[in-house]
């Protein structure tokens, strides 16, 4: 991953940082695939995380990781292309329960509303580095501490709703499959949240017969839930349900092959730019 050409901790809680997109970054549109504007924003909101003591590395040297829940990301504007810089502004809202709550707004290269072009809002939760047990926040930070550099403004979703499957018939749906690899696994050893959306998105364009070629597509708004881990050589199967009252709105399901249990859910609202072929 490329480093920050910028980070800076601003005295209200936000982190902001600057990453320059690079062509090994974007989709054949030249638009920065949306997987790899997530990790991006991972690494900002790890950094963040410095600020009350719970970067990755300081939390795992403790037995403990994050494990995230749910995100949701919306977009008002075109995402950066190569050579754009990609802005994040980060910050938590602090914690209820066992969650701990994160916003997100994204900039192309200026960081005013003309560079404004979405925000994301995300549930995470402390769990145990070996058997994922989840932790309650005060067994983990310092609430005091967390609770000066929170900010209460909403990157995207105030509360972020539980989504529930839609699919029917398991049997007879599967548009694509996938077997979890050794380059795909995070820091946790399970695929890592990104790859899930990565994987989202090829599954809507094997469902659409996508010709890359032709047409772009393009997501304006993505909901993911996750619900139980992939591991190194799970097969996963996957599910496209469109809403039959909305032309561009697709449910997405990924089960575990053999159990059926349910990996991810995701919601998600496209469209297909069309382009001529060059």
């Amino acid at each position: 991953m490329q480093s920050q050409e910028q980070l800076i901790h601003l005295d209200n809680g936000h982190t902001t940082a600057h990453y320059r997109i690079r062509f090994q970054d974007c989709n054949p549109r030249y638009h920065v695939h949306l997987h790899r504007l997530m990790d991006l924003a991972q690494d900002s909101d790890d950094h963040n995380c410095g600020l009350f003591d719970s970067k990755s590395e300081d939390l795992r040297a403790r037995g403990i990781c994050w494990i995230l829940l749910a995100n949701t990301v919306s977009f008002t504007g075109e995402l950066p292309k190569a050579e754009d810089m990609l802005i994040v502004d980060t910050w938590t809202r602090g914690t209820r329960g066992i969650r701990l709550f994160r916003e997100n707004r994204y900039y192309r290269n200026t960081m005013d509303e003309k560079g404004y072009f979405g925000s994301a809002s995300s549930d995470w939760i402390f769990c145990t580095l070996d058997d994922h047990k989840p932790l309650r926040p005060p067994s983990v930070i310092d609430l005091d501490k967390i609770a000066s550099v929170s900010d209460d403004a909403v990157g995207n979703m105030a509360k972020i709703p539980r989504l529930a499957s839609v699919l029917d018939n398991p049997d007879k749906s599967v548009v694509m499959t996938y077997q979890v690899q050794l380059g795909d696994l995070d820091t946790n050893t399970h695929l890592h949240s990104s790859h899930y959306v990565r994987l989202a998105i090829d599954a809507a364009g094997a469902y659409l017969s996508l010709d890359p070629l032709k047409e772009e597509l393009v997501v304006d708004r993505l909901h993911i839930q996750y619900m139980n881990e992939a591991r190194l050589y799970d097969r996963l199967l996957f599910h496209v349900i469109p809403n039959p009252e909305h032309d561009h709105l697709f449910f997405v399901e990924g089960r575990l092959a053999g159990s059926g249990d349910i990996a991810f859910l995701v919601k998600m609202e496209f469209r297909l730019d069309k382009f001529a072929a060059s």
